[in-house]
């Protein structure tokens, strides 16, 4: 999964295509597992722990999309694999809370593909691969910086042109990153929510170049490069202040994002001492992501636990999409 400090959804195709776009993101060691066994026999089953989902089908041209596990039923479909499989797949967290779940999935199962297949994709391979499978099979409104996050993993910098993706390894000592993970604090706000209402309507002000949205996206990729300096100058104070000011220019990006409870939540973090928060991902429930110093943490701590948020701890990951055992 990821988090991202800053350029959020300047990844969509409806802006970055005109304007560039710039996202910094960092994997976290919260993972989602696909476990492949492969069957004597032509049937199919794909089993998913999170949705209480399962599909089994006779073989490969039985395959159905539309009921609900659409996104391996769309990879198997295009890697043409023809064999018979089971598929169990689960996450340490929910779906639906901001962290890149639908992005990582489908990483996830590109990468197993590419292995089993033998076909030695590079990490931009299997990101692009990924978005097109979510983006142009699927229809979904999504962005590319969950992708990309998933397969490389680590801390980041993308950005976002019409011609394609570079990445840019995010430069900086042993000792910021770990104050990073110190200070960034996440808490679950107890709701999950669809994105796609939320990213369709951003994504529709950025094709339609509707004033607010787009004077909006322009305003979160500056806030994106000055959050990048904050972080490789180790000045994370400022980058906590960055964080509020990007988070106030996301709110005008669509409706849904923000509600009277998450405005709440936020209120009652600054208000113990956080220095700048924000909902992960596209907004409208999931992860409230915090930059708060070690003195306040245990005052916003209690203070969100007494509204019945609980933390949740975590680590960067460096190493992106991997395969971890099988023969």
């Amino acid at each position: 999964m990821r988090i991202s400090f800053g350029g959020g959804g300047t990844d969509l195709a409806s802006y970055y295509e005109k304007h560039g776009g710039m996202v910094i993101s960092a994997s976290i060691n919260k993972y989602f597992y696909t476990i492949l066994e492969m069957r004597e026999d032509d049937r199919i089953q794909i089993i998913s722990s999170d949705l209480q989902l399962s599909q089994t089908v006779r073989d490969f041209y039985d395959l159905k999309l539309g009921e609900g596990l659409d996104i391996p039923v769309s990879v198997i479909k295009h890697f043409n694999i023809q064999r018979g499989m089971n598929l169990f797949m689960a996450s340490e967290v929910p779906p639906g809370t901001g962290l890149g779940s639908s992005g990582t999935v489908c990483v996830n199962l590109v990468n197993l593909f590419n292995e089993l297949e033998h076909m030695k994709m590079s990490k931009q391979e299997m990101a692009e691969t990924a978005y097109k499978i979510g983006h142009d099979t699927l229809g979904m409104p999504i962005g590319k910086q969950d992708e990309y996050a998933a397969s490389f993993g680590g801390l980041n910098v993308f950005y976002f042109t019409k011609e394609g993706v570079k990445v840019e390894p995010l430069d900086i000592s042993r000792e910021i990153r770990k104050r990073l993970e110190e200070d960034i604090m996440l808490f679950f706000t107890g709701r999950t929510r669809d994105s796609s209402k939320i990213l369709s309507s951003q994504d529709r002000g950025g094709r339609e170049d509707q004033g607010e949205v787009v004077q909006s996206l322009h305003n979160i990729k500056k806030l994106g490069y000055d959050i990048k300096k904050a972080i490789t100058e180790g000045d994370l104070r400022w980058f906590g202040e960055l964080m509020a000011q990007a988070w106030e220019n996301k709110k005008k990006l669509a409706k849904g994002i923000t509600n009277e409870r998450i405005d709440s939540l936020y209120k009652i973090a600054m208000d113990n001492g956080a220095i700048g928060a924000k909902l992960t991902g596209a907004g409208g429930g999931g992860y409230l992501m915090l930059f708060c110093e070690k003195a306040h943490q245990k005052a916003v701590r209690e203070a969100l636990a007494a509204q019945g948020l609980r933390q949740m701890d975590f680590k960067f990951d460096m190493h992106g999409a991997k395969i971890i055992g099988g023969d």
